[in-house]
């Protein structure tokens, strides 16, 4: 995580005393897992022999014991361990196929303990195997945590690039601002079913906005994420595949200095009325927003790279890089921009152009998103104080 504080560590613990496993007449079974704070989570199930799998990143689980779980008639096993990519995993063996009904966590001001509530449902085998077949990223039940004395709802922006009369990349029928518009929907749509959750576009029909409007509008809308959607091309080598990029005044590469000159066609004020402060304090002001907000989107753009190389097993060769993108410089909004792939290159644009990859990118961006939300909203009271 990008921040630290004596005591505090990224790893959260089990914590044995209250979790359980409880049958439910009639409905299914309660799942409870206590731990000493949130971090982003996964659940989804495999067939053959029949599990459940929940992930998080990351829990230790030092005092687990299989009785604190196998109360319930429908788990038969209980076993957790560290994964080599940093999550962390428990596998409960059913004895009767059932499916994720629901599944939250709510985080305790005082404390910042958290409690996974997961609630089984009775199915018949078919139904079980059939969703089992579907990737984890597919299946995956991710909600907004809820912190018990603040019900204020989670808004996030997307920004579909381009629009009107700047088409951006152009190949043959193809247009960057028609797929991102197409792929912004779709992600407005699946964010939305989950609780607490608002989405606003920057625009939701082919109109052009500049780039001082997009950033405004995240300000007007007291947004708590900004995410700018983008498929470009280059004019020189190769590239495919997702890449994340934040906010940095140095390109990490030529290539990403040539792609900020053509996303950046315009100047864009920073969105914070600084009016009458002198440079020094506007500087000063901006600065300290920065603090907190550039490892924020740091750990933004590991959060969503990690989520789509899980959904599609593979990424760009540098999935995460830096430049100077004007739609990235409101001081006080984690922002990250997102190229999901480059329609210079002829795989990477029949993806773009398919309705079912757009659906699949936009559930693992979601998950990304959602696991980042209650990493971040675990860390708050820390950076409060």
């Amino acid at each position: 995580m990008g921040f630290a504080q004596e005591g505090f560590s990224a790893l959260s613990r089990f914590i044995p005393n209250g979790s359980y496993a409880r049958d439910v007449v009639f409905s299914g079974t309660e799942i409870s897992i206590q731990h000493s704070q949130g971090v982003p989570f996964r659940i989804y199930t495999l067939d053959a022999p029949k599990r459940l799998i929940v992930e998080f990143n990351a829990v230790t689980f030092a005092g687990l014991e299989e009785a604190v779980f196998t109360r319930s008639q429908s788990i038969t096993g209980v076993r957790a361990g560290a994964l080599k990519s940093g999550w962390s995993r428990m596998v409960f063996d059913l004895a009767r196929p059932m499916l994720v009904g629901s599944a939250g966590v709510t985080v305790a001001p005082e404390t910042a303990q958290a409690e996974l509530i997961i609630r089984l449902t009775k199915t018949d085998h078919d139904r079980f195997a059939a969703t089992a077949k579907k990737t984890a990223a597919q299946q995956t039940v991710v909600t907004t945590p809820r912190d018990a004395s603040n019900a204020d709802q989670f808004v996030i922006v997307l920004d579909p690039g381009h629009g009107g009369i700047d088409p951006g990349a152009v190949v043959g029928a193809a247009h960057e601002g028609d797929l991102m518009l197409s792929l912004a929907r779709e992600i407005r749509d699946i964010l939305r079913k989950s609780d607490g959750v608002q989405v606003h576009l920057t625009r939701d029909e082919d109109v052009f906005v500049s780039l001082e409007d997009r950033v405004s509008t995240a300000h007007a809308l007291s947004a708590d994420l900004f995410v700018s959607l983008h498929a470009d091309i280059v004019t020189d080598g190769q590239a495919f595949g997702t890449t994340v990029y934040t906010l940095s005044e140095t390109a990490s590469d030529e290539a990403t200095a040539k792609l900020a000159l053509r996303h950046d066609r315009g100047e864009i004020l920073f969105g914070v009325d600084l009016r009458g402060a002198d440079d020094e304090v506007s500087g000063i002001l901006i600065d300290l927003a920065r603090l907190e907000t550039t490892p924020r989107s740091k750990e933004l753009a590991d959060a969503v790279v990690d989520a789509v190389l899980m959904e599609f097993g593979r990424v760009n060769s540098r999935p995460i890089r830096h430049a100077n993108f004007s739609v990235l410089k409101a001081p006080d909004i984690p922002s990250i921009l997102v190229e999901a792939g480059f329609m210079s290159s002829k795989q990477d644009l029949e993806k773009l152009k398919s309705p079912e990859w757009r659906t699949r990118f936009s559930r693992a961006l979601v998950a990304g998103i959602l696991d980042w939300y209650l990493s971040d909203a675990a860390l708050a009271p820390l950076r409060r104080q």
